[in-house]
């Protein structure tokens, strides 16, 4: 038809392509209306026909050269050509953010735990204990009116040294509860969650039982009914110590606080005061039968455990930190957690021992603990402590221990009984 390309046939080079010789200075052709090339056949690479002219047009020449208008030396065209490359970016990049990680890893992590460990090394090295004149509790053991230092916990109360077989019950357990603080709706949840058998398990509170929450009182009659062990915490220590104050100045009459100063309280506070005054006489018994210390025994993967022997009483109740060239305790925080120190000294204990007695585990201590909500759950090898700030909306945590040592950690959801 008119106006139609010829076919392809009608071509003798099949191989060519016709283009017209009207170029650009760009090397391309222009485009007119209409068919600009006629393609006869592609019969080799597309790359044979890419043409180079622009290489040599005036307008590109420019590009080569420095901005003042002379060439920069090769070695700087080199340079700027690899370093202006997106390959070598990506990895320059990579390589910051790797380098910036291992600085931050070694200052932030590797270096204090490195530093951490030297200092508790040093702190436990015999021949600082004169340097520093003497470690505090190498001295003799303190006395204390109406306070029961040590306990031990009666031998047939432990789990089995081997687990029972073919999935069969553990024949006894202990069941060691954190700090209560009063809530005894959780406490009676927890104990639905461990399904608590009076017949073959046996609690033991690890402290601070009473005070600022809603039901001390029945959290202490709960405690008495299944003949639980308890450690006394410095929450009992104060209520009974101004229990005992009120009765030898017979102020337990809740009208007697009236035109008293509330610093002879040793600050304490109204709530407390009036939680003294409602302890029975039963209770309070059995509160001041609570040792500061309570001696376990041996259980199987844990050692013997809590023995602490000469140790001041305050301390033991109180204390969050220690001092690492005195041993002195603390109360605040401003210090080494003394759990960090209790570990160390027990890991290179079971060092020394392993290979050299038959069962190292036996030597060594445990410790479980409250009075610490702010570090919560803390399970360490040697120390295990079950504060988990009940009372303040946490959780209130027993650590279960069964046949063969075989420990299990249960936690019930509390309420927020600070403003009850």
């Amino acid at each position: 038809m008119p106006g139609d390309p010829p076919p392809m046939a009608a071509h003798a080079d099949r191989e060519s392509l016709e283009i017209s010789d009207d170029y650009s200075d760009d090397g391309f052709p222009p485009s007119p209306p209409g068919y600009s090339y006629r393609l006869n056949r592609y019969t080799r690479p597309l790359i044979d026909y890419v043409r180079n002219e622009w290489q040599t047009s005036a307008k590109y020449t420019s590009l080569s050269l420095s901005p003042g208008g002379t060439d920069s030396p090769r070695w700087v065209q080199m340079f700027m050509s690899m370093v202006t490359a997106p390959r070598f970016r990506r990895y320059a990049i990579i390589y910051l953010v790797l380098l910036v990680s291992c600085l931050a890893g070694w200052m932030f992590v590797l270096s204090p735990r490195l530093e951490e460990h030297e200092a508790l090394l040093h702190s436990l090295d015999p021949s600082i204990k004169d340097d520093v004149g003497g470690w505090f509790g190498t001295n003799a053991l303190p006395r204390f009116d109406n306070i029961t230092q040590l306990r031990d916990l009666d031998a047939s109360l432990l789990p089995a040294v081997k687990a029972q077989k073919d999935g069969q019950p553990s024949s006894r357990r202990l069941i060691f509860i954190g700090d209560v603080h009063g809530c005894k709706d959780e406490l009676e949840l927890l104990l639905d969650e461990v399904s608590f058998d009076h017949e073959r398990d046996h609690l033991i509170f690890v402290g601070d039982m009473i005070n600022k929450g809603p039901d001390s009182l029945g959290v202490v009659d709960l405690a008495r009914k299944y003949s639980a062990s308890c450690v006394r915490g410095n929450h009992e220590d104060r209520v009974l110590l101004l229990r005992h104050d009120m009765e030898s100045s017979n102020t337990l009459s809740p009208d007697s606080d009236g035109g008293i100063s509330p610093d002879l309280f040793f600050g304490l506070k109204k709530k407390e005061r009036a939680l003294a005054r409602q302890l029975s006489s039963e209770q309070v018994q059995w509160l001041g039968a609570c040792p500061v210390i309570l001696n376990v025994g041996q259980i199987p993967e844990m050692g013997q455990v809590v023995v602490l022997d000469k140790q001041d009483a305050s301390s033991v109740m109180n204390m969050l930190t220690i001092d690492l060239d005195t041993h002195v305790p603390s109360s605040t925080r401003k210090g080494t957690m003394w759990t960090k120190l209790f570990n160390k000294h027990q890991s290179l204990l079971y060092s020394s021992l392993e290979g050299s007695v038959p069962d190292p585990k036996s030597q060594v201590m445990t410790v479980i603990y409250g009075h610490d909500s702010k570090s919560s759950l803390s399970l360490k090898t040697y120390t295990k402590g079950l504060d988990s700030g009940c009372v303040k909306g946490g959780k209130l945590t027993a650590m279960v221990v069964e046949d063969g040592g075989k420990q299990s950690i249960i936690q019930v959801r509390c309420r927020d009984h600070r403003d009850e």
